[in-house]
């Protein structure tokens, strides 16, 4: 029943009064059909107008980038900052986030660390991607004058964010790739209240062939990689079978991203993307699991 609601409520963008309307609309509905579904899920959806309170994992909407938030038990985590300082620190201020636990810089493209200044100084830890120049080097040197550790990210690193474990599962010690997309930090988050996340970076197939072996199990969110490019492996996301996958990628890019054979290869997953949805936010796990659109909320299936 729950995947029927999704559905229902998966309506597409439209100008914003009209998308104030249709939301209003997709909450009425969902309210409607509380009686025939689980009503945890439903009633975290509808009780909202805004962004929902409990939200676990937030991808901000900051153009043709990445910049998605995982929070714990009052711990956050940033994991890229996209392009723009400003579009990352209103994302940041919307939601009231003033300090991060841990930021991930991926790896050294700009629209993964163009909007780093916004956080200097409120970062504890950084954990980044190899670097490739003494531009990346000054911004880690930066970082590590505001006080934070600078660390860098190789596979076999674990912590923990508030009630959350993380996992480094990508790059490996001995380098295979040039540092880059396919040296992305790819990183594993759960428990503590998030759900089974994967956050691929700007990995392409080749490197995503190689992360099969150290990925077990299913899935329950995957931050697509390369903002839905077609450079993918349909076996690594056929064996992690994602519940609910987010793409960060600008309105009108001339990348072509997403394109239609990786938005055909997520088919089965509900996927947030951010030029059609605005920010997404992942709330609830397992049977509770949810995706929330600024343009239209929705429910994903509830077990």
């Amino acid at each position: 029943v729950g995947g029927l609601v999704a559905l229902a409520l998966g309506l597409p963008a439209q100008s914003p009064r009209s998308a104030r309307i249709r939301r209003g609309s997709a909450l009425l509905l969902a309210a409607l059909v509380t009686v025939w579904t689980s009503t945890t899920v439903v009633t975290t959806i509808t009780q909202r107008w805004g962004i929902p309170g409990e939200w676990s994992i937030l991808m901000c909407d900051v153009g043709q980038g990445d910049a998605v938030l995982v929070r714990s038990e009052g711990a956050t985590a940033l994991i890229d900052t996209g392009h723009d300082p400003a579009l990352v620190s209103a994302c940041l201020d919307r939601v009231g986030v003033t300090r991060l636990d841990l930021l991930v810089l991926t790896h050294f493209d700009k629209d993964h660390v163009g909007g780093t200044e916004a956080v200097i100084g409120r970062a504890e830890t950084v954990l980044h991607g190899p670097t490739d120049g003494s531009a990346d080097e000054r911004l880690l040197e930066e970082l590590a004058a505001a006080g934070a550790q600078v660390v860098s990210g190789q596979a076999g690193m674990t912590g923990t964010l508030g009630g959350a474990h993380w996992s480094v599962l990508w790059p490996r010690a001995t380098a295979l790739f040039a540092a880059g997309n396919d040296s992305s930090v790819t990183v594993s988050i759960e428990g503590g209240g998030v759900p089974r996340s994967l956050f691929l970076g700007d990995l392409s197939a080749d490197p995503q062939r190689m992360l099969r072996a150290s990925v077990s199990g299913v899935v329950e969110v995957v931050k697509v990689s390369h903002h839905g490019s077609a450079d993918q492996d349909p076996g690594l996301y056929e064996q992690i079978a994602p519940r609910v996958a987010l793409i960060g990628v600008g309105a009108d890019n001339t990348y072509g991203h997403p394109t239609t054979t990786t938005i055909a290869m997520l088919q089965g997953s509900a996927v947030g993307r951010t030029d059609q949805d605005g920010i997404v936010a992942v709330v609830g796990e397992g049977d509770t699991l949810a995706l929330w659109r600024e343009r239209a909320a929705s429910v994903v299936g509830g077990g």
